[in-house]
């Protein structure tokens, strides 16, 4: 992995750097390991993803099994006293994990860090996640609609599911839903889905009055337009994590087509920690009043 954090039920990416490292850090245990006067320091952090232990590799450049000037970091299967205790399970359904281990469907304890950090992350910043999902899937649903999805994740209690991640929330408040309905709901205008849409005899994409660049879906007869969300798959490449999931546009029991879309969970973060942000206290309220 390419990115680290230092402590456990938050959502926060670091690119791993040297100078990264040691503002965190500040290069002091429990961080910062020695293990004996001859041999070199043991870095530790927090796995962004699954909140394990995890060991940064080339931070210092002499170290035989690290590529040059390419420092990452990789699990460590024991508990590191101070940074993070080790939960297997949650390592074997990491992103970051070895692929050689099999993965299972089990789902985190109630009192898991990493589940109730997800409940959390979803309460509290509904209105970011709204939007990272608006702008991957070019679908702006109402609050109805959004609301109806939130309360399927809070009694399905997606946040123990081991699939659900900081990083891939946005995609799983739809997984596992029936095809959810895009009648009056709004489309990017130039987005796939727009695209779909616009050849089918008897949809109409409709202006409106508060953007430019969505539409709204109507029809001129009674047409069940809908949308379905497969699961999002994590793929590693020069150890940066991104996420692919298949978005389905469908129109009655016929399939459109599937939508690949990738996401960055480096771009989530961001949104997730702007400053500047300015909170859309609507969606805040749906979210106060479901998952209360």
């Amino acid at each position: 992995m390419d990115v680290f954090k230092t402590k456990v039920g938050i959502f926060m990416e670091i690119p791993i750097s040297q100078e990264n490292y040691y503002k965190a850090t500040g290069g002091l245990a429990p961080f910062v390991v020695e293990l004996g006067s001859r041999a070199k320091p043991t870095c530790y952090a927090v796995c962004p993803e699954c909140d394990n232990p995890i060991q940064l590799i080339g931070l210092n450049q002499q170290q035989e099994d690290a590529r040059p000037l390419h420092p990452y970091g990789r699990h460590v299967r024991h508990d590191v006293a101070g940074v993070a205790e080790y939960d297997e399970a949650a390592y074997l359904a990491c992103p970051y994990s070895d692929p050689s281990y099999g993965r299972d469907a089990c789902r985190r304890p109630p009192s898991s860090p990493t589940g109730m950090a997800l409940y959390r992350l979803m309460r509290a910043r509904f209105d970011r996640v709204e939007y990272a999902w608006r702008l991957s899937s070019g679908i702006w649903l109402d609050g109805k609609a959004l609301g109806h999805a939130l309360t399927v994740w809070r009694n399905d209690e997606e946040w123990l599911n081991y699939g659900s991640t900081y990083s891939n929330l946005p995609q799983m408040l739809f997984l596992g839903h029936a095809a959810q309905s895009l009648y009056r709901q709004c489309v990017l205008k130039d987005g796939r889905v727009a695209s779909l849409l616009s050849g089918v005899r008897g949809i109409r994409l409709e202006p409106v009055t508060f953007s430019d660049r969505y539409a709204r879906v109507t029809t001129t007869r009674y047409l069940d337009v809908t949308f379905t969300v497969g699961v999002p798959k994590p793929r590693v490449i020069d150890e940066h994590l991104t996420w692919t999931f298949l978005l389905g546009v469908n129109v009655g029991p016929r399939q459109l087509d599937r939508i690949e879309i990738h996401t960055d969970p480096e771009w989530f973060g961001n949104i997730l920690s702007m400053d500047t942000w300015h909170d859309n206290r609507r969606l805040l309220d749906i979210a106060a009043r479901i998952l209360s």
